[in-house]
């Protein structure tokens, strides 16, 4: 990176700055200088710092009072700061700078080896976050890109797959009675492979959408979220007696859209291969089998599946029942997959031919620091 990396520096005595500049010369970066605080803001406003080096003791702005300034504006509050002093500080004071916002503290005179080795380190980070914004641009960038080709798919295919039902409903319509017996049956697979398309648009575009965007995560209810779902799902069947079993005030933390697609999924799933039992029961909670992370269920009465085929659940089309017994496209459990995949936490399945399926997922602790790592990054 050349010389793009500045170091600022503020100390009152021009000696103890021109020998800062010395040891500092041994690093590939800028050295700027400041005799005071407000010369140092001023430096601040024109220049992009990896790591400030701030005297203790000054008069008028010491460094305690100018590390917190810096700290509390938005250009310069993860900005490192090392403490230089003459005199060996007090536990007190030191939590002081600490508060202020100091990451290290070096007591003068100073072995120009170990202040070496600090900065280096502290460079070193400095090119990382670097780093880090400029793939984070890039991916927004690549995301943005993938966003407005999945739009231009979405309408390109969209559009031939209405002139096919259109132009089937009017063929049906107008010449039904020409056509008759197999014309008309040909017309039905020709509409039913156009609503399959549709379908197969819709679930792809869900499951690209899936791995884009920013997550924004916060404590969810998942018992309302699950229970308005299923409310959505009567809606739709009004004619199917379908038992939902809701454990209350199960919450979780989690994006609130991606973890609603994901429940979706799971519980229209779990309402699809309920469709042929006599008592059909879907169940939702939560459990604990080992430490403190909890395990969350959607659990179901219905077709079940071998789990010798397991491995299969969550790869895009693959299908362990036929369409002829189920319809779908194959690709809610792999978005229901990438979805946890985002939240840090995994997803398995269990089943057994005929006596239902259980889908158990866990978000992982991760996605607790997101803020954390975002504002790092920024």
């Amino acid at each position: 990176m050349g010389l793009s990396q500045k170091i600022l520096i503020v100390d009152d005595k021009k000696a103890n700055l021109v020998a800062l500049q010395h040891t500092l010369g041994e690093v590939n970066a800028e050295v700027i200088e400041a005799m005071d605080g407000d010369e140092a803001l001023r430096a601040t406003l024109n220049h992009d710092f990896a790591l400030a080096i701030l005297d203790v003791n000054m008069p008028d702005m010491d460094g305690y009072e100018l590390a917190e300034i810096l700290h509390s504006d938005q250009r310069t509050k993860y900005l490192p700061i090392i403490f230089l002093t003459a005199i060996r500080m007090e536990d007190t004071d030191i939590f002081k700078g600490y508060e202020a916002g100091a990451v290290d503290y070096i007591v003068k005179p100073y072995n120009p080896l170990i202040l070496l080795g600090k900065v280096r380190v502290f460079l070193q980070i400095h090119r990382q976050r670097k780093l880090l914004r400029l793939q984070q641009k890039q991916l927004q960038a690549a995301n943005h890109e993938l966003e407005a080709f999945s739009y231009s798919v979405s309408h390109d295919l969209r559009a031939p797959l209405r002139a096919l039902n259109g132009f089937s409903d009017l063929l049906i319509q107008d010449y039904g009675e020409i056509l008759k017996g197999d014309g008309q049956t040909y017309l039905r697979y020709v509409q039913e492979s156009a609503q399959e398309m549709s379908d197969l648009i819709d679930d792809l575009l869900r499951l690209s959408r899936s791995t884009r965007g920013a997550i924004q995560p916060g404590e969810v209810n998942l018992s309302l979220v699950v229970k308005k779902i299923f409310k959505d799902l009567q809606q739709q069947q009004p004619d199917r007696n379908v038992q939902l079993s809701v454990m209350e005030d199960v919450i979780g933390y989690a994006d609130h859209g991606l973890i609603r697609g994901a429940l979706e999924n799971l519980l229209a799933n779990a309402w699809k291969f309920t469709r042929d039992c006599s008592d059909p029961c879907i169940e939702f909670g939560v459990e604990k089998r080992q430490g403190d992370q909890p395990i969350y269920f959607v659990r179901d009465n219905g077709a079940g599946f071998n789990m010798e085929y397991g491995t299969k659940l969550f790869t895009p089309f693959e299908r362990l029942h036929r369409k002829d017994e189920f319809p779908g496209t194959g690709i809610g459990l792999a978005t229901v997959q990438r979805i946890i995949h985002r939240h840090g936490g995994e997803i398995w399945g269990e089943g057994e031919p005929g006596k239902g399926a259980t889908f158990f997922f866990q978000l992982g602790e991760e996605v607790r620091s997101h803020e954390i790592a975002e504002s790092f990054i920024d």
